[in-house]
């Protein structure tokens, strides 16, 4: 052997590492190659090279390398499976569980035909049984039902509304149970009818006053687009028109709007003229908007695009090439040399788009399209689509492909993958030119109408259709469909109508698609633009999204060095600016709805109180307080209180009363409930409202409108909160207000006409009697009590371990004298302290206090901390923040030239003599009576 007076043995001196490297590219190799002998000769090799180091790298604690072996032995029992070698596959599958990354999926048949058409010699296609295995129901809005005459909450309640009344629903088609009961009751009330059509005339009409037009205006009448009248849809789209027509840089939003409008047109409503007509204003629009910024260039391509799209579904006829149709391709083929591939994507889409659309009946339509359109969302309260010829629509896909891309043609894969370049620009000029022939601007490809069915399945929530066709599309492997399937997977995982389980799959989705060569290519730019949307969904808000960030971190080791290379870039550089469309954009405030009805804005003025009232809250020291169910309970049986007020806030009960000693933490629960309720809030949901009872004159009457005057809301929108809107109410210092007033039952709450609310109230255990709970039970008209309507709750005094927590973050925010050590010793050392701070006012007190009596460091075993000593630092403490207090309010000049009197004799001199005086009398009146 020649190399053998180099080295003993080729694979005896090579590292850990090295050797795994040396795996991957057997394996790499192996699913490169054409031949299966050759392939099966490779995986020995690779199966070789892991079984020469196994025992040295069972020791190891490196856990990256203990997942790289994994990760290989999954790769390659991956690859025998595609080759029909199951029960071998099964063996290196058990191998990888071994190494503590097991194997989860599972086998789903795809028709081999497909995939000899492809290259790809195998029976089977594995892929994640978790990955959309059944069909869902798709989003859906949640209905609330108007009252006849009422005023209507928004504009999609109306649209809901209309909707319903058209003649092609019928009840039973209706899922939702509220919609259903609606129906039944209104469906032949005439005048109903005729009001809320009004409505919808009288919204397009001040969407044509409104000045902007901004994306939320747009977004109201989009909604109200499938359910208008015949006039109203065509003065609608002549508003459009002319929007586009007359705006000085081409409106993205309203080329938006005009695509749902086409859309969500009823059979009849459009014409060809109508059509060919806004092609032509298009194609005049875009000659001379072409110098912008690619972001720009890509927003209103994808808007071009949708336009497209619902002309191809319209069926528009007599377009005249020369004057509409090659402006617009050349427009569309001007931008396929864009170094920005995504721009380059969307404008091969729109192409497809263009192409059909002087089509005859498309695919699509023929197997797929429901007959008539829905508004978004409503879709999900009526029965979906009875049947889909699936397999019929694939069928369909193979003659396209044959037919007009040529038996040579069928697959077009780009061929500069990640191998050897470790970004998309290394690749070169070779790479985009192969790149825009797999996205053409040349003829017909059936990716395009593969998407378009892609879509129909989505909208009606057959997903597990979706899944097969992804798989068994004959144009599966090109570049153009795989974007566009990975752009939809993404738009479903972000999209929060849609269940967390279904959001969850769609990223699984996108992760096995990066993740399989063999079955899914290996195109660079496919798998940068997954990498992408992964991104984009980890950084959005909720914990759905967490799985997002997990899931990048499975990517991680992917693949050989190029593929991690490629990963490493991608994660540097960020997601990019191209963002995921998820939904239509939310109505403003005030909508032109609430304008239509004269409704005055009360979602800004609220904004404003909640910003407010969030930063009121600060960075204040807070430990969770437990309670327990009574009075009479022992504080064993306790629980967290916040869980105990949301359940409340969930169910039927009407007032929670929270009992709890002086300093127990009433308060400082309140104001933290608050926080949590506004940092929940959505808007048209219950309003939270803090209501400081001892500050409110005659809280017995009127309270809510007394505390919304204080917070700065005027007349009319006090009017409009009441007659429309629920409130949390959150009432502190019944006690200290002095009161005896049964406060839910004084304020009429929740009668007809009145305010409609839930009520939470604090007060002292000791200023109530026995009989305490009449102050608090709503009662009804006859005064007769609820007793069901009412819950409540007692704080239980701080454990040992709140305790030390209260430590740990007073620390941490106040920053004080004295570490936590120091704390602990004192309370370890003090009589009877750990009794006293079990009480968080005293607890706060205490920490407060403390470092005055004892120096850092000093020993405290050798320091005489009595408890009268620590009560004297107390009131000194207490009166300190008392004058603190008066100084920062708005006193009467009376008030103010006193209290400057005694900060001149000494405030807190002055009030301790006085408490001392004060507390002899009262010794001295009780002995005389003894």
């Amino acid at each position: 052997m020649v190399f053998g007076s180099i080295i003993s043995s080729p694979r005896g001196s090579l590292s850990l590492q090295q050797v795994l490297d040396l795996a991957s590219i057997y394996l790499e190799n192996a699913r490169k190659t054409q031949d299966p002998n050759i392939a099966l000769v490779l995986c020995h090799d690779t199966e070789v090279s892991l079984s020469q180091v196994k025992r040295v790298a069972k020791h190891t604690d490196d856990k990256a390398m203990r997942e790289g072996m994994a990760t290989v032995y999954i790769e390659l029992g991956e690859l025998l499976d595609t080759q029909g070698h199951r029960d071998e596959a099964q063996a290196f599958y058990k191998k990888s569980e071994k190494w503590g990354v097991p194997h989860t999926t599972t086998d789903v048949t795809i028709d081999p035909s497909t995939l000899s058409k492809q290259g790809i010699d195998t029976a089977t296609i594995s892929i994640p049984n978790n990955i959309f295995p059944t069909n869902v129901r798709p989003p859906t809005i949640v209905f609330s039902p108007p009252e006849p005459d009422s005023r209507l909450n928004d504009t999609l309640q109306l649209a809901c509304c209309l909707k319903l009344l058209q003649s092609s629903y019928e009840p039973d088609d209706i899922l939702d149970p509220v919609a259903r009961n609606w129906l039944l009751l209104y469906k032949n009330e005439q005048d109903e009818r005729d009001r809320l059509k009004a409505l919808a005339t009288n919204v397009i009409r001040a969407f044509k006053r409104d000045e902007f037009k901004d994306s939320k205006a747009v977004t109201e009448v989009v909604y109200l687009a499938p359910v208008l009248e015949n006039d109203d849809f065509r003065y609608l789209l002549k508003e459009f028109y002319s929007g586009i027509d007359q705006s000085g840089l081409l409106d993205v939003h309203q080329l938006e709007g005009l695509a749902h409008l086409i859309q969500g047109a009823d059979p009849g409503y459009l014409d060809s003229d109508d059509l060919v007509k806004v092609l032509s204003l298009l194609s005049t629009r875009l000659k001379d908007t072409h110098q912008q910024s690619t972001n720009h260039l890509y927003q209103r391509t994808v808007a071009v695009s949708h336009v497209l799209d619902a002309m191809a579904d319209a069926n528009v006829s007599g377009i005249d090439r020369e004057k509409i149709h090659e402006p617009l391709s050349s427009y569309l083929n001007g931008l396929k040399s864009s170094s920005d591939l995504y721009l380059v994507y969307q404008a091969a889409y729109a192409y497809q788009a263009l192409l059909c659309v002087p089509d005859d009946e498309s695919l699509w339509q023929a197997t797929l399209r429901r007959t008539g359109r829905v508004i978004q969302g409503i879709s999900g309260l009526v029965s979906a689509v009875k049947s889909v010829d699936l397999n019929g629509f694939v069928e369909g896909l193979k003659d396209i492909q044959q037919g007009l891309a040529g038996a040579s043609e069928i697959v077009q894969t780009v061929k500069d993958a990640y191998d050897g370049a470790t970004s998309l620009a290394q690749g070169g000029q070779g790479f985009f030119a192969c790149l825009q022939e797999g996205f053409s601007f040349k003829r017909k490809c059936a990716w395009y109408s593969a998407l378009r069915g892609a879509d129909t399945l989505i909208k009606d929530g057959q997903l597990a259709g979706f899944r097969k066709l992804v798989c068994e599309a004959p144009c599966r492997r090109d570049a153009a469909f795989q974007w566009g399937v990975c752009q939809r997977l993404g738009e479903v995982a972000a999209n929060p109508m849609w269940d967390t389980e279904t959001r969850q799959s769609a990223i699984v989705f996108l992760a096995e698609i990066y993740r399989n060569d063999v079955v899914w290519g290996h195109q660079a730019s496919v798998k940068h633009w997954i990498l992408n949307i992964i991104m984009q969904l980890s950084s959005l808000p909720g914990r759905e999204m967490e799985f997002a960030e997990t899931q990048l971190q499975d990517l991680r080791r992917n693949g050989n060095e190029s593929k991690q290379a490629l990963y490493r870039e991608c994660r540097e550089n960020g997601h990019g600016s191209h963002s995921l469309k998820t939904a239509l954009p939310q109505i403003g405030s005030p909508s032109l709805l609430d304008r239509v009805q004269e409704r005055p804005d009360v979602e800004g003025t609220l904004r404003q109180l909640r910003r407010q009232r969030l930063r009121y809250r600060g960075n204040a020291v807070y430990i969770q307080p437990q309670a327990k169910a009574s009075l009479q309970a022992s504080d064993d049986a306790r629980s967290p209180l916040m869980e105990k007020v949301d359940e409340f806030l969930a169910g039927d009960q009407m007032v929670f009363l929270l009992l709890g000693d002086s300093g127990a933490g009433k308060s400082t629960f309140n104001r933290e409930l608050e926080c949590h309720l506004w940092q929940s809030y959505k808007k048209t949901g219950a309003i939270p409202l803090y209501i400081n009872l001892p500050a409110t004159d005659k809280p017995e009457h009127d309270m809510i409108a007394k505390q919304l005057r204080r917070d700065d809301f005027t007349e009319p929108q006090i009017r409009e909160l009441k007659l429309h809107r629920r409130f949390t109410l959150i009432c502190d210092g019944y006690d200290e207000s002095q009161q005896t007033h049964n406060l839910y039952t004084s304020n009429r709450l929740n009668e007809p006409g009145e305010w409609n609310a839930k009520m939470i109230i604090s007060c002292r255990s000791e200023y109530l009697g026995i009989d305490y709970r009449d102050r608090f039970q709503p009662g009804d008209r006859n005064n007769h009590s609820e007793p069901d309507l009412f819950q409540e709750a007692v704080i239980t005094p701080f454990s040992m371990n709140q305790v030390q927590d209260y430590i740990t973050q007073y620390i941490s925010v106040n920053r004080p004298l004295w570490e936590a050590d120091e704390y602990r010793r004192a309370l370890d050392l003090i009589p009877s302290l750990k009794e006293l701070v079990k009480n968080p006012f005293l607890m706060s007190m205490s920490l407060e206090v403390l470092p005055r009596i004892a120096d850092p460091g000093q020993d405290l075993s050798s320091t005489h901390i009595t408890r009268m000593s620590l009560y004297d630092q107390f009131i000194e403490h207490w009166l300190e923040r008392g004058k603190k207090r008066l100084g920062e309010k708005d006193l009467s000049l009376q008030a103010r030239a006193v209290f400057e009197n005694l900060i001149d004799e000494g405030f807190t001199r002055n009030g301790i003599d006085y408490l001392k005086n004060q507390w002899e009398s009262t010794k001295n009146k009780t002995v005389s009576r003894l």
